[in-house]
């Protein structure tokens, strides 16, 4: 099994929930996300993927949090923006815009602090 993986930083605040209302205070980070790619194949240009492409999927999703607060983006609004949830919000949406190479989508890791991370995987 070949694995690819790329990764970025961006910078938002955060704070979760609890029943739909704040339960810490609004606070920031230097958020880390990792994708990671996977086949048993290499294409016919000896990839799993390009890192290029990796990299505009994954710039595009980050950008829309960078030096924002999580919480106000419309697909996360009322939800409580864990890492978890977070890993899991770059997965579903890197699916989207990965096209073909969306099959060899293995994990989204998001790290919110160094030494805290939380991955998802699906299935």
């Amino acid at each position: 099994m070949y694995e690819v993986s790329y990764e970025t930083t961006f910078c938002a605040t955060h704070r979760l929930l609890s029943s739909g209302q704040p339960c810490e205070p609004l606070h920031g980070h230097d958020w880390r996300v990792e994708v990671t790619a996977a086949t048993a194949e290499l294409d016919q240009d000896g990839l799993v993927v390009d890192f290029e492409h990796l990299k505009r999927a994954l710039s595009e999703v980050t950008s829309r949090f960078h030096y924002g607060d999580i919480g106000s983006h419309p697909d996360l609004v009322g939800r409580s923006p864990s890492a978890e949830v977070m890993a899991h919000y770059f997965y579903v949406e890197l699916k989207k815009l990965l096209g073909p190479s969306a099959a060899h989508l293995k994990r989204v890791r998001v790290f919110e602090a160094p030494g805290c991370s939380a991955t998802y995987v699906e299935g």
